[in-house]
């Protein structure tokens, strides 16, 4: 098929089914189909509309990674509008800056950004209230055109005005349509191992985040999953529990997966012997790649320059790690290494289309349809950018005898951090030389072991402290720009050219590569001093040293987290951990008694019995003979059943709490469309001896493990620890049980009550109806206690009413109130 622009290819991906877009956001898995996202892109398309925006306006995406996001993209495709993404760590004033810039009309967000106040700005809507059902939308389509539009992607400024690169449907077609051309050689290889899943950890204000989210996978008919944690464990978990074949990130997201599965696995930090089969390896690493999934098979990376070592270190375990080379103003696809061509040491051969030379000085030129037109209202950048059709990328590099490209350094002064994101110095330099007791300033990437670091020479007037001068530009920088180390300049002045009086960076570098590398903690340093080293180089630190003055970014803090993890030997509660604030708050973490930082153990909930089998089987006893039998003890009488009509589900089942014949009393309550999706709440202490046997007797291990296993198979029980750690992987597992369609019972008493009151309910059930964003359905209980009281050994015949209430929504962090909503609605019943 012949595309001329991006509505071509939306086409192709609305015809498409099956799952394709996947968000966890720790608590709930949410998927969506390739249909339901045509749906939701035409309702977004529908929304433009309706409020007056349409082809030539522009709209700011400025959000997390989420499917809503490329829903609102797709939509603004479907209406002409340019979208101006911005990253979710950008701050406020960088946001203004860009809808001054761009005259945005409208911004979409997502829930994890905070909105400034914003009077008489544009509209703003949250992207998690998109609207995926509706199928009706109107709205005028319009005819686009190859040179219309797409993106304006800006990067970042402290002080400076950004630049905004334009992206066309013609740059994004150059770069899909020889990808796609490949893609479709191997396909068919590819269906038996069909879905290709994708665990794309690039944000989708980048490029290469959308090409690998947004343009690829469709390509196979891909899922992409989203998720918000980078912690190691979970993007482990991630990848063996979805059966994940891609991980898609930046190098240091392999760096901090390398140090956490040396950890686990030590006998991956043994090189296997050169020449050594492929199966033979994947033998030899086999608890490694237990852990992955037997479905897992390659890394995509991109953003930032990939450390050969690293490379080698994952190949050596029998994975494959596909690298390329791109920019913004390339859409962003210059070249990549062929997943079964690849060369070690390179970023591939140009793609279809695209030109590679290498001018005199050893830049890299690039030449191509998928190259920008240039940059947002900004001629002189423009210009400057390019040189008779070429564009300078700012990069040093050579080619191979088989044309493949490798990347030797950069010309520009541009810093790119591990995580990809670029810092300009200029930028910077801004923000310190504002600062009283500055004379002047430099700022320059040094080299770090995944990617560059800010580090900073700074000359001071005799009063000045170097510290301060640094916290203090640390707080005005955005998050990415922070200042990681630096140098207190000896001399008077810094090194100039004469006449122009520019810095002369590169002697500027060469003298603070060899100092930075001498001013890190000695061979002998311990405890905290130690494991902080390669974040504290150069610096004066102390216990109150805020770890926000360090500079440290979100990935810098989860390789801090496994690294102290590996230290203590046990897992760290990851809220505790992002609650520190200082150096001190660390020392405490490590000092904290066994168990009191957080969960000692993985928690094992049961999954086996979601599966059919135990479905089926669950329906046959229930019905045969199961609630016949407790039928003959309670008389069970029900009122709203009504109030269950109008809602599909899934819903939390909430009720007060009078004995153990409780749950089957509400399972006989419930219709039959209701009553095989239960999934009634269990003390995860109760089964005590299954989950801890050497703690207890055999007879003890034999009669627990029983009832454990025909509470989950009969009853389908959800065990939920009371005194034990584990309250975030309790709720993710319920996110998961919800996100398949089951109804989770729940006591918020958290124990019996001797009579007809209602006790004071705890904040979990109004936690989990809050996280997971689903209705609670009120369920009253009069007399169960009468039938089985709590002392009693034996049922009794008798009456008992249940009142099935109306379904209400708990929204708000204040589960304490919300809980209390909730008891009170129960006590009215």
């Amino acid at each position: 098929m012949v595309r001329e622009t991006l509505l071509d290819y939306f086409r192709t991906v609305a015809e498409l089914e099956g799952e394709y877009l996947v968000y966890d956001d720790g608590f709930r898995p949410r998927a969506y189909s390739y249909s339901g996202l045509a749906r939701a892109a035409r309702n977004f398309a529908a929304k433009l509309q309706a409020a007056g925006i349409g082809s030539g306006d522009r709209i700011i995406l400025w959000s997390e990674n989420r499917p809503a996001w490329v829903a609102a993209f797709w939509g603004c495709v479907l209406r002409g509008v340019a979208v101006a993404p911005i990253d979710e760590h950008h701050s406020a004033e960088f946001l203004e800056r860009v809808m001054r810039i761009t005259s945005a009309k409208a911004i979409a967000a997502g829930d994890e950004v905070k909105l400034p106040v914003l009077e008489g700005g544009p509209p703003v809507w949250r992207l998690s209230e998109l609207d995926w059902k509706s199928g009706d939308a109107r709205f005028d389509e319009i005819e686009a055109k190859p040179d219309d539009i797409a993106e304006i992607l800006f990067t970042s400024g402290a002080t400076a005005e950004p630049k905004g690169v334009i992206i066309t449907h013609r740059n994004i077609l150059a770069n899909i349509v020889p990808v796609e051309r490949e893609v479709l050689k191997y396909r068919k290889y590819a269906r038996p191992f069909s879905p290709i899943r994708f665990l794309n950890l690039l944000p989708l204000s980048h490029m290469f985040g959308q090409a690998m989210a947004i343009f690829i996978p469709p390509m196979i008919s891909g899922t992409v999953i989203f998720q918000r944690s980078q912690d190691p464990r979970e993007i482990v978990r991630q990848i063996k529990s979805r059966k994940i074949s891609v991980l898609v990130s930046v190098p240091k997201i392999l760096d901090v997966l390398k140090e956490y599965l040396k950890g686990v696995a030590p006998d991956t930090a043994q090189n296997a012997p050169a020449g050594e089969k492929f199966w033979w390896r994947w033998w030899r690493y086999r608890r490694a790649h237990r852990l992955f999934g037997n479905k897992f098979w390659s890394f995509v990376v991109g953003g930032a320059a990939l450390d050969p070592g690293l490379e080698e270190f994952w190949g050596n375990l029998g994975w494959a790690v596909i690298q390329g080379y791109g920019l913004t103003e390339a859409a962003p696809i210059v070249t990549l290494n062929h997943p079964f061509h690849s060369r070690r040491g390179t970023v591939g051969k140009p793609i279809a289309g695209v030109q590679i030379r290498i001018a005199d000085d050893g830049e890299v030129l690039v030449r191509g349809g998928n190259v920008t037109s240039g940059y947002f209202n900004n001629p002189e950048a423009t210009a400057e950018a390019f040189e008779n059709g070429w564009f300078h990328t700012g990069d040093i590099g050579e080619l191979d005898d088989s044309g493949r490209l490798m990347i030797k350094g950069r010309k520009k002064e541009m810093i790119v951090l591990p995580d990809g994101r670029n810092v300009f110095p200029e930028d910077v330099e801004r923000v310190l030389n504002g600062i009283a007791g500055v004379k002047e300033s430099a700022v320059i990437g040094l080299k770090a072991e995944s990617g560059e670091r800010v580090h900073a020479a700074i000359v001071l007037e005799p009063a000045a402290r170097a510290e301060q001068v640094i916290a203090q530009a640390n707080g005005a920088l955005e998050e990415h720009q922070k200042v990681r180390s630096y140098t207190v300049w000896s001399e008077p002045q810094l090194p100039r050219t004469e006449g122009t009086r520019k810095l002369r960076r590169r002697e500027i570098r060469g003298r603070l590569s060899g100092e930075a590398r001498q001013t890190g903690p000695g061979k002998d340093a311990t405890g905290m001093e130690a494991l902080l080293g390669k974040w504290t180089t150069g610096r004066e630190v102390s216990a109150g040293t805020s770890l926000d003055d360090l500079g440290l970014s979100s990935l810098d803090r989860v390789e801090l987290l496994v690294a102290l993890e590996r230290e203590l030997g046990a897992p760290v509660d990851e809220k505790a951990f992002s609650n520190a604030k200082t150096i001190a708050d660390l020392e405490a973490l490590k000092s904290a008694p066994a168990g009191s930082s957080g969960p000692a153990e993985v928690m094992d909930f049961p999954t086996w019995n979601r599966s059919k089998w135990a479905l089926w089987s669950r329906i046959f006893h229930l019905n045969v003979w199961l609630l016949n039998l407790a039928r003959i003890f309670a008389w069970v009488r029900v009122e709203g059943r009504q109030n269950l009509r109008e809602i599909d589900g899934p819903v939390i089942f909430a009720s007060n709490h009078q004995g153990y014949f409780d749950a089957p009393i509400l399972f006989m309550a419930m219709p039959w469309k209701w009553r095989h999706k239960l999934a009634p709440a269990m003390r995860k202490e109760f089964f005590d001896a299954h989950y801890h046997p050497e703690r207890h007797s055999l007879f003890s291990r034999l009669t627990s493990n029983l009832n454990y296993y025909l509470s989950c198979l009969m009853f389908n029980a959800l065990p939920i620890p009371q005194k034990e750690a584990g309250t975030r992987q309790t709720l993710r597992y319920i996110g998961e049980m919800v996100e398949e369609g089951w109804c989770p019972l729940i006591f918020p008493e958290g124990k019996h009550s001797y009579d007809d009151s209602v006790g004071h309910f705890q904040a979990g059930a109004a936690m989990m109806a809050s996280r997971l964003k689903v209705p609670v359905v009120p369920v009253r209980i009069h007399g169960s206690n009468r039938v089985l009281h709590p002392t009693w050994s034996f049922p009794r015949p008798g009456f008992v009413r249940v009142v099935i209430g109306k379904p209400i929504r708990l929204d708000g962090d204040d589960y304490l109130e919300l809980s209390k909503q909730l008891e009170e609605r129960i006590k009215s019943m």
